[in-house]
């Protein structure tokens, strides 16, 4: 069974199924803004991210929550990831700070050489721009020591070392980083969506190259997924700038999904998917084990595509009303 999680609010929802067989649960959490979701079925745990109150676990599948690491981290956790090697948790707070725990939160290590790094007085995150944080975690399959970390607005920076040190920014990747992946099969292989479009490496971050052929003014990119079985084949989505991501009740919001395969220009895909107007950026989400099969949220629903992301179909729930208005912060796919 396959169970997406994602958040909305104060809430958090875990639409659960297989082909045509799927229902929706609303998990409230008693938290008003949060932010990141990251869980793990087999245990029935999952962990939260709220803005002002701080990390929050459930091992009952969220019908009850406990906070955890209340004397060790900051009270705004902006990012969740949980080892598919190890299972170690990793938070990613604001300001931007690289906290883990190797025994499910109860207690925590900070890495902090991530505050050594040259261009930290250059990070900023416009809105709030006295301030920073850490948008998006991920850590090496083959090779657990390898992390990296993305700072919004700062750059990815990575560590080869387990979080011993760290290297600033490399030349090529997006300052302004939303969202970066490593192939299931491959650590060398590096993708980023960010605020001035997409970037990949070849050679696990130490270079990197841009290629934002295709995606014309669509080159605000939020989510990246790259298909488990096909490295080459890679899914985008983006709007034209913050102002139209985000928010369903802006008049301006409107997304799109792009396909790129090898060296081939992107090509927006939209067989099966919501129109673009009025929706925020999909989340992208695959399964390491399943290859050619890619899942969508967004707040006009869930969507499935099992041929790399050429078409698409809606999952057979229906969003409460309160979705299909919000922002949907976080997702995150299990198996």
């Amino acid at each position: 069974m396959t169970s997406i999680y994602f958040t909305s609010g104060s809430k958090i929802f875990r639409v659960s199924g297989r082909e045509q067989d799927w229902s929706i649960k609303e998990i409230e959490t008693g938290y008003d803004d949060v932010r990141a979701v990251a869980a793990d079925e087999l245990s029935e745990t999952i962990y939260i991210g709220t803005f002002d109150d701080g990390l929050f676990r459930s091992r009952d599948n969220g019908e009850s929550f406990e906070a955890v690491g209340e004397d060790a981290l900051p009270k705004r956790i902006m990012s969740l990831h949980i080892s598919p090697v190890s299972k170690r948790l990793y938070v990613g707070t604001e300001p931007s700070e690289l906290h883990y725990s190797d025994d499910d939160g109860e207690t925590w290590a900070e890495m902090t050489a991530l505050q050594d790094l040259p261009s930290k007085p250059e990070w900023s995150f416009p809105p709030r721009p006295d301030t920073h944080h850490v948008k998006d975690i991920t850590s090496g399959i083959m090779d657990e020591s390898f992390v990296l970390a993305g700072i919004e607005l700062g750059g990815i920076m990575r560590s080869i070392d387990n979080g011993e040190s760290f290297e600033d920014r490399k030349d090529g990747s997006r300052f302004d980083v939303h969202n970066v992946i490593i192939h299931p099969d491959d650590d060398n292989l590096l993708y980023e969506a960010g605020g001035g479009g997409y970037a990949w490496s070849d050679d696990k971050g130490e270079s990197w190259q841009t290629d934002n052929e295709g995606l014309g003014d669509f080159t605000y990119l939020v989510h990246v997924a790259a298909d488990p079985g096909d490295k080459d084949t890679v899914l985008v989505s983006g709007a034209r700038g913050p102002a139209s991501a985000y928010m369903p009740e802006r008049e301006k919001t409107e997304m799109k999904i792009f396909r790129k395969q090898k060296d081939e220009p992107w090509q927006e895909v939209t067989e099966g998917l919501p129109e673009g107007k009025g929706t925020i950026v999909t989340h992208l989400l695959t399964s390491s084990d399943v290859p050619s099969v890619f899942y969508g949220v967004n707040n006009k629903g869930v969507y499935h595509s099992v041929d790399r992301g050429k078409s698409w179909m809606k999952v057979p729930v229906d969003f409460p009303e309160e979705v299909t208005k919000n922002k949907i912060n976080s997702a995150c796919l299990t198996n």
